[in-house]
Formats: structure tokens, C-alpha cells, sequence
């Protein structure tokens, strides 16, 4: 994961969404501005919290659109969902390790 993409200390071990590949096991650790959504981003970003991308919630990547494009599909609290790749870049992951119990 590039930690460049997030110069806070907090965020050294973290990566966006849209950054992560397929089959990865995530957390979500916040949301971040996207310009790109100009005066709509505080908008998105509610709807993203309001879907269940709150800080702690685990998610999963199940997939890409064609060519690794758009839309990209995750899992999060036993829902699956399409979110466009800068949707995606709005919300702040780490990985999270599976370890194997019993």
C-alpha cells in the first residue's frame, strides 16, 4: 500500500479504496475529500456512511469492472455494492490480516 498518499503518521499503513486489489480484506478507517465531486463531496460522502463505510466496518473487494475498470464491487456488513472508482478513492482502508483460528 502507498503510504505516500497519506503524509499523517495515522494513515502511514493505509491506502483509498480504490488502490486495493481484489480479494482483499480491508477496514475502513474514515472518508476523504474528493475534489472531484466539488460541491457535492460532503454529499458523497454522507452516502457512503449512510451504506455502512464507517470507521472500523470491514469490507471486502470481490471485484472490477471490464479491464479493471468501473465499477468496482465490495462487500461490506453482508451487502454487496458497485461503487464507481471515485466513490472508492473517498474512503480510507487498511488491510486487515486473517488469521486462521481454531
Amino acid at each position: 500500500m502507498n503510504s505516500a498518499v497519506f503524509p499523517d503518521a495515522r494513515h502511514a499503513a493505509s491506502a483509498r479504496l480504490d488502490q486495493c486489489r481484489k480479494g482483499a480484506t480491508l477496514r475502513v478507517i474514515g472518508l476523504l475529500p474528493q475534489s472531484l465531486f466539488g460541491s457535492n463531496d460532503e454529499q458523497v460522502g454522507l452516502r457512503l456512511k449512510e451504506l455502512g463505510f464507517l470507521p472500523g466496518a470491514q469490507l471486502k473487494v470481490i471485484g472490477f469492472g471490464l479491464f479493471g475498470g468501473d465499477p468496482m464491487a465490495v462487500q461490506i456488513n453482508g451487502t454487496k455494492f458497485a461503487l464507481r472508482r471515485a466513490e472508492a478513492a473517498k474512503i480510507c482502508v487498511e488491510e486487515v490480516t486473517v488469521t486462521g483460528g481454531r
